[in-house]
């Protein structure tokens, strides 16, 4: 988990947004002097933003040192009430909306984008304007590596209540001497299972996979795998990414923008004319986030998606990417494939609200009721369905 401590004077200003094209440029402009994710490059921000209706679009935040721009961010604002509708808030959200149908998305990787070596005071800015704020008592950042300092937190007198989520990724210069192999990092029983699945599949055929080579053939892809993730989730009684219509409509925008300059690749893996299933992901810079996917039904022995990972990463590699990012959310596949694992954090800093303290403390207190039972009850979804 990254740390920040604020180096230099920022103000933030917090507006309505501007024409988009005119907030496209100045995006573009801090991305160059910035060190984005691909959540909070503009590809992800510009498409967010022109797939919302207008008046469901966030506001603008803008850090500002010496009159120049060194840090953009949007926040969305919403009234929310939860615990039975006993406690409500009026909600901050970072770079999301606040409104679940449109944050079906899911952002990780999060923050404000900041020029480099401002990324402190930046934070810090947004804490302090969001304690001398008066308009809003909760402020969400979801899905971040960064944990707000407890020393910016204390001195504006707020709270924080965060949920941690481990978030796996993998090393590929640790894949060199295997070009691109999995198996030099695998642990021997993770080796030995992953060699049966691959042989087992290679009965039916070669493995093999493809990477979509035109826009067109990307949004077929996206819509096979669509059909396959639905079906997979659908036969469970389970919720699943595209449950809500504009999952769909935002990231078919985001291919048509986005894939022909890379940002994003669509995957098919196959063994011979058997289909295993699609791989939906992003790409920036050296780094591959695997963001989603769809895969056949298979027997209970069968490791369709083991096998499809194990063939993007060794893409992955040979088309020269650094990092093969599986993001948040703990699976057996991403432990045993992974090099590295970080907590992603959901934090929420809040006013000192009595009513806020006293939900966090009856939490607290079924967490530990819960634990001490024994029992697991269902947790709230933060994070995408991975089949």
């Amino acid at each position: 988990m990254k740390s920040l401590s604020p180096v230099d004077d920022v103000k933030l200003h917090h507006a309505a947004l501007p024409p988009l094209a005119a907030l496209e440029h100045d995006w573009r402009c801090l991305e160059a002097l910035s060190r984005p994710s691909f959540f909070t490059s503009w590809d992800w921000i510009g498409t967010l933003l022109s797939s919302l209706p207008e008046a469901s679009r966030p506001q603008l935040v803008r850090g500002l040192a010496q009159g120049k721009t060194v840090g953009l961010g949007l926040l969305g604002s919403r009234k929310i009430s939860r615990r039975y509708g006993l406690v409500s808030s009026r909600s901050l959200f970072l770079n999301a909306t606040g409104i679940p149908s449109f944050d079906s998305i899911t952002i990780e990787h999060n923050g404000l984008l900041a020029q480099v070596g401002q990324e402190a005071a930046v934070l810090d800015a947004l804490v302090s304007w969001f304690a001398s704020c008066d308009k809003s008592e909760e402020l969400h950042i979801n899905g971040s590596l960064v944990r707000v300092p407890e020393s910016a937190v204390e001195r504006r007198g707020l709270d924080r209540v965060e949920i941690s989520v481990p978030s796996y990724s993998i090393d590929l210069s640790r894949l060199a001497e295997g070009d691109g192999e999995l198996h030099p990092i695998l642990s021997a029983n993770a080796r030995q299972q992953l060699r049966q699945a691959m042989r087992h599949f290679e009965r039916f055929g070669p493995l093999q996979i493809t990477a979509a080579a035109t826009t067109t053939e990307a949004i077929a892809f996206f819509t096979a795998m669509k059909a396959l993730h639905w079906t997979w989730w659908e036969r469970r009684g389970k919720p699943h990414a595209f449950s809500d219509p504009f999952f769909e409509r935002f990231h078919g925008l985001l291919i048509a923008e986005t894939f022909d300059r890379g940002g994003t690749q669509l995957l098919q893996i196959c063994a011979g004319n058997r289909l295993l299933g699609y791989l939906y992901n992003f790409r920036l810079g050296d780094r591959i986030y695997a963001y989603q996917s769809g895969f056949t039904e298979a027997a209970r022995h069968e490791r369709p998606g083991a096998v499809a990972h194990a063939l993007a990463i060794q893409h992955a590699f040979r088309n020269g990417a650094h990092v093969y990012d599986f993001m948040a959310g703990h699976n057996r596949l991403k432990q045993s494939f992974s090099t590295t694992c970080e907590p992603m954090l959901w934090q929420v800093l809040q006013r000192p609200k009595m009513a806020f303290r006293l939900e966090n403390a009856a939490g607290r207190l079924m967490c530990v009721a819960r634990a001490a039972r024994n029992t697991t009850l269902p947790a709230r979804r933060i994070f995408p369905q991975r089949s």
